[in-house]
């Protein structure tokens, strides 16, 4: 025969003393639970932060004081209220989501979201919410809140004055752009007319060279006119390659040296030039560009070798990693390393104009062509030992 054992016969069968013992463990686990829920209690009211406790429903359980601050009310009637109450319209369905995803066990949800308090006040907030929960009770959503609405208003006024900075620069890059090419204009049509006024200038002179007994100045005053009438052919130049539209494309410099040489063919039969060239690449760029780089190249070998018995001129090809670099090499005068820079500068002459003719723009636009694309001009040379001018020309140019 078998006899139950139970608690209470337990209790029966135990001493005094022992019942005593249990009775304390139990009293002293029980105040370290209220003394717990005191200090959680303790730490949910007074954190620095606004913070409620949730239904799954969404019902207010709980409030700490900043989160009743928060709402606008205090923490008695928030009790037992649905958030929902407190939310703008628009704001309640994303909410909802986050506590579906709390209670269904996803962790920690964090969203965004719109208050309206009592005094008609909307509040911009960030939300975070965990799942609480308590043994022996149903759980809850521990919601805190922080107040974004300095944040959001600073954030909304950046973008609406960066928005406004960018129509800004649009509107003064469309206003530079009409500028650039009102100037170009102007100094295209001011070079017309006076292209216009120099020719007719130039065919007075002409007929009053006619005439018998014409005074000796007037062949100083035709070779002004004609200085003047080339200074302006070379200022539409300059100013039509400033204002280049690049096409960029595969160009054969070969090809395009060809056709320098074809269209001096004259002068170098005249005058017995050799020209020789290494094997040109083809490069990445703008084939107008290098035609005019390596028209001014040619015609300064041509102009600088003018007194040479036996002019020669050859083209050069260096290459690296990063670029090429193409030379124009002649037997001419040459020239000073000292005053290697002046040559590239505006109007810059390495010998008196009386000798060689030149505006003094040729190689200052070459420069100009090759900084565009990232590129390099430069010059060597010694007196009366020839000059080498050279462009270097980068295999992956961008245009500036």
């Amino acid at each position: 025969m078998t006899h139950d054992s139970s608690p209470t016969t337990e209790l029966h069968l135990a001493s005094p003393a022992t019942l005593g013992a249990r009775l304390q463990a139990l009293e002293a686990q029980v105040l370290e639970l209220q003394s717990a829920l005191s200090q959680a209690q303790a730490l949910f009211q007074h954190s620095p932060g606004a913070a409620l406790l949730l239904t799954e429903q969404g019902q207010i359980l709980d409030v700490n004081a900043r989160g009743a601050a928060l709402l606008g009310t205090s923490p008695s009637v928030l009790q037992g209220r649905s958030l929902n109450r407190f939310l703008e319209s628009s704001s309640r369905t994303s909410f909802a989501v986050v506590l579906a995803q709390v209670f269904a066990g996803r962790g920690r949800q964090t969203s965004e979201c719109q208050l309206l308090r009592p005094d008609g006040e909307l509040l911009d907030v960030a939300l975070e919410a965990v799942l609480h929960v308590r043994e022996g009770q149903a759980p809850q959503c521990h919601l805190t809140l922080t107040d974004v609405t300095a944040f959001k208003l600073a954030h909304r006024a950046l973008w609406a004055t960066q928005q406004a900075q960018a129509t800004q620069l649009q509107d003064q890059g469309l206003k530079l752009r009409a500028l650039q090419e009102e100037f170009e204009q102007v100094v295209l049509k001011s070079g017309q007319e006076l292209d216009h006024t120099l020719t007719r200038a130039q065919s007075f002179l002409t007929l009053a060279q006619q005439q018998p007994d014409q005074p000796g100045h007037l062949l100083h005053v035709r070779e002004a006119v004609e200085q003047t009438r080339g200074l302006v052919s070379s200022m539409k130049q300059y100013m039509q390659v400033r204002f280049l539209r690049a096409r960029m494309r595969p160009v054969d410099l070969g090809r395009v040296l060809r056709e320098v040489l074809k269209d001096v063919g004259d002068q170098l039969t005249e005058r017995g030039v050799q020209v020789t060239a290494m094997p040109l690449p083809t490069l990445y760029g703008d084939s107008q560009a290098f035609q005019i780089i390596l028209h001014e190249y040619v015609h300064n070998a041509l102009k600088f070798t003018r007194t040479c018995e036996h002019a020669r001129v050859r083209v050069r090809v260096q290459e690296d990693s990063a670029e090429y670099r193409i030379g124009v090499e002649d037997n001419g005068v040459g020239f000073n390393m000292r005053q290697k820079d002046r040559a590239f500068e505006l109007f810059g002459r390495l010998h008196a104009s009386g000798l060689y003719e030149g505006t003094g723009l040729g190689l200052a636009l070459v420069r100009r062509l090759c900084e565009r694309f990232g590129g390099r001009a430069w010059g060597e040379g010694k007196v009366d030992q020839g000059a080498t001018f050279w462009f270097a020309w980068p295999k992956l140019p961008a245009e500036k």
